[in-house]
C-alpha cells in the first residue's frame, strides 16, 4: 500500500522519492541551491561582498576548501573556491615531481605559474571581480563537488 505525500504542490510515492528530490533535508547539489539569505535574494553586489574573504582563502594552499564547505551557497566564493582547488592539485603534483633534476624545470615552471595565478585570483577577489584562469578556470567549473 502506497502513502501519497502532498508537499508544496509536489507529489511524492514515498518517503525515498521525497528524499530524492531533497525534501528531506540531504545535501543539495551547488547547481541546486537557491542562492538565497535569510529569506531574500541576493544580488551579485551582496553575493560578491558576502563571499570575498572566502574567495581569496580559496587561492591559500590548503585553506581552499573553507570556500567549498562554508561559503557553498555563495556562487562568487564556491566559483573561487574551485579554481583555487585545483590550482591546489597542481602545486602538489609539481611539488611530488620535483624530484628529477630534468623535470625540475617543467615543474618549477608548473609551480610558479599556479602560484601566480593564485595571486592573480587573490587580487581579483579583493576587487570583487570574477576571474577565469585560462584552462583550468574551465576544468574547474565542470568538477562535480
Amino acid at each position: 500500500m502506497e502513502k501519497k505525500i502532498l508537499m508544496e504542490e509536489k507529489e511524492f510515492d514515498s518517503e525515498s522519492d521525497r528524499d530524492e528530490a531533497g525534501e528531506l533535508g540531504g545535501t543539495p547539489k551547488a547547481e541546486d541551491i537557491d542562492f538565497e539569505t535569510d529569506g531574500t535574494r541576493l544580488n551579485e553586489e551582496e553575493m560578491i561582498e558576502e563571499g570575498r574573504a572566502a574567495a581569496i582563502l580559496g587561492y591559500v594552499p590548503f585553506l581552499c576548501f573553507i570556500p567549498l564547505i562554508r561559503m557553498r551557497h555563495n556562487k562568487f566564493a564556491y566559483k573561487h573556491g574551485k579554481q583555487g582547488l585545483f590550482l591546489f592539485f597542481i602545486e602538489i603534483l609539481a611539488v611530488f615531481f620535483m624530484v628529477d633534476v630534468i623535470s625540475n624545470l617543467f615543474w618549477g615552471v608548473l609551480l610558479i605559474l599556479a602560484v601566480l595565478s593564485a595571486i592573480f585570483g587573490i587580487i581579483y577577489a579583493i576587487q570583487g571581480k570574477e576571474f577565469t584562469i585560462p584552462f583550468i578556470g574551465e576544468t574547474a567549473n565542470k568538477l562535480k563537488i
